[in-house]
């Protein structure tokens, strides 16, 4: 609790992508780690549910019908209870496979379900106008390509078993295999809502400030007693590159003012208030255009 007051007290940043401003709550990122977890196993429970094994039937004829059009291998969907299992493939030569909620695909469809919905909105009024429409797409376009790799999935894995593979051999390293298709998903969520990727960015921005302001306030407190400060410190303040940072700040410097001397840079004690207002800045030592 202490943590998340000091975060609702830090000046909000401001992430610009695509000429579009992204401002986020506290409250929306929090609900979005909460809540998509939750809510896609809630609808993963719903759709597991004998009630709805209407899914399950849907699936499996469906599989049945694009094994014998492009295989031709004379498959069947059986109406077969037993257990958590309604239906199952008879597949010519080899034992029936049974059907259960997870083979339907449904659980990459609810967690993607769950990413999208709660996906904080921006508090920019002008970046959050499509919002909605946008996040329809992505859910409509997504449990679309989900549904029907999935289908795709399972014509390759049966297609395999009825030509002699062991299923086992074959069943876990396909569906593995197809589960990069979330990758793709990806990508296009970040297309119309770069709001999930951006949100990301933006609570690494929100824990890292209390850091950051941490490390400002020693440096002042440093500079205002000794004129200097360690090199390390400012190539963290100014984030330069490990390995190039010392040639990086020499270079830096010398546009300041500044010099360096040792593993030190020394601040004139004419240029020390100007440089405690750059390093307070909110974008430190920002050059004025």
């Amino acid at each position: 609790m202490q943590k998340l007051k000091q975060l609702s007290k830090i000046k909000k940043p401001i992430i610009e992508y695509e000429k579009r401003k992204y401002i986020f709550s506290i409250r929306s990122i929090i609900l979005l780690a909460i809540g998509a977890p939750i809510s896609a196993y809630l609808i993963y429970l719903f759709f597991d549910w004998r009630i709805n094994y209407w899914l399950h039937e849907i699936v499996v004829k469906q599989t049945v019908y694009f094994l014998n059009l492009f295989f031709n291998m004379g498959a069947e969907a059986e109406f077969a209870p037993s257990g958590k299992y309604d239906w199952r493939f008879v597949i010519p030569g080899r034992s029936s496979i049974y059907f259960e909620t997870f083979c339907t695909g449904v659980q990459a469809i609810v967690i993607f379900i769950g990413i999208i919905v709660f996906t904080p909105h921006s508090q920019d009024p002008t970046t959050k106008e499509d919002i909605i429409w946008r996040k329809t797409k992505a859910l409509i376009v997504s449990s679309i390509i989900f549904y029907v790799v999935n289908i795709i999935r399972m014509l390759i894995q049966i297609d395999l078993y009825y030509i002699g593979y062991e299923w086992t051999d074959i069943h876990f390293s396909i569906s593995a295999a197809s589960s990069f298709i979330a990758a793709i998903i990806v990508l296009l969520m970040h297309k119309w809502i770069p709001e999930f990727i951006i949100s990301i960015i933006y609570t690494g921005t929100l824990v890292s400030e209390p850091l950051k302001q941490k490390r400002k306030k020693q440096v002042k407190e440093i500079v205002e007693k000794y004129n200097k400060v360690e090199l390390k410190s400012m190539r963290k303040i100014l984030r330069m590159d490990k390995k190039t940072y010392l040639q990086d700040l020499s270079a830096w410097s010398g546009d300041f003012g500044y010099k360096i001397e040792g593993d030190y840079l020394v601040i004139p004690s004419e240029k020390t208030s100007k440089f405690i207002e750059l390093l307070m800045q909110d974008k430190p030592f920002k050059k004025e255009s």
